[in-house]
């Protein structure tokens, strides 16, 4: 799926509000990204003091936003807690830019998050709006990659959950949820789970949240595994799965399930061998189990 042109929202087409052009062209530019990369510490306060003033700017531009990135791994925690200031009150247009959203995750994975705790709060009340976008759900994963604990991120998590279950097949949002089973509190994974376990099966045969029913199984509480697994185990259901699209990866998790009878499941694939034989998604899966030569 091709990404949005820049300056385009992917959710109503419309337009973003982009940051202004900046003032350093392109040549500019290359030599303050070899200052950053080869430069002394000279070198770097040179480079730092050209793109003060020109953050926010730099950050929408495509080789701009690399400046930026590179400047905020090169100057210490004082000089890159000032020059993010000029981020402030534009985390939201930054989370929908093709640009600037690189540079707002390098804010939180390179920043102590006295510095970095603006992104959060900015992003809060536009959750699951922001979530949904190719670009805006980077920004909910790195803050629950690196800040999970922090309350301002488990308050945007409490706004995420409100729509769970949506959020779960949506093609960008379920990597968050996907991060929240991950790295997210007991209580969060496990509210996730909970969305999942309200049809599993048919949510292990969507595009999106098929792959978080393989997540669960690695990562939630034992007694939501077992009732995962005793949803997803049965006869009907292993034969579902092995036929469909996204389900057949499902079955390919369960087999990795200690407390799974393999040979049970085993025997119900034997018995829909011939279904699928006709894909090459069922050949691959009988190759997978062991069950046909490798032939691929």
């Amino acid at each position: 799926e091709a990404c949005p042109s820049y300056g385009q929202d992917l959710l109503t087409g419309g337009p973003c509000s982009d940051p202004p052009a900046p003032c350093l062209d392109a040549e500019m530019l290359s030599d303050l990204q070899l200052k950053l990369s080869e430069d002394g510490r000279k070198g770097v306060e040179d480079a730092l003091a050209a793109i003060r003033g020109q953050v926010w700017s730099l950050a929408g531009d495509p080789k701009g936003c690399r400046v930026v990135q590179l400047a905020l791994e090169r100057a210490s925690q004082q000089e890159a807690s000032e020059l993010v200031l000029e981020l402030h009150g534009h985390v939201q247009e930054a989370a929908t830019s093709p640009h600037a959203n690189y540079v707002i995750q390098k804010v939180v994975s390179q920043l102590t998050f006295s510095a970095a705790s603006f992104v959060a709060e900015e992003l809060a009340g536009s959750c699951a709006r922001l979530a949904r976008h190719r670009f805006g759900c980077r920004i909910f994963c790195r803050l629950l990659e690196f800040f999970s604990t922090q309350s301002s991120t488990l308050q945007l998590v409490e706004e995420l959950l409100g729509e769970t279950q949506e959020l779960c097949c949506h093609s960008f949002a379920h990597h968050v949820m996907q991060a929240v089973i991950e790295n997210g509190n007991q209580r969060h994974c496990k509210l996730v789970v909970a969305a999942l376990l309200t049809n599993p099966l048919a949510f292990a045969q969507d595009k999106n949240a098929s792959y978080l029913v393989k997540f669960a199984f690695r990562y939630s509480c034992q007694e939501d595994n077992r009732v995962l697994l005793a949803q997803l185990s049965h006869p009907d259901a292993i034969a579902a799965l092995a036929i469909s699209q996204y389900g057949c990866h499902v079955v390919r998790a369960l087999m990795e399930v200690e407390e799974l009878d393999t040979q049970a499941v085993l025997h119900i694939i034997r018995q829909i061998m011939p279904q699928l034989r006709e894909t090459k998604r069922g050949q691959r899966l009988l190759v997978d189990l062991g069950l046909e030569p490798d032939s691929f």
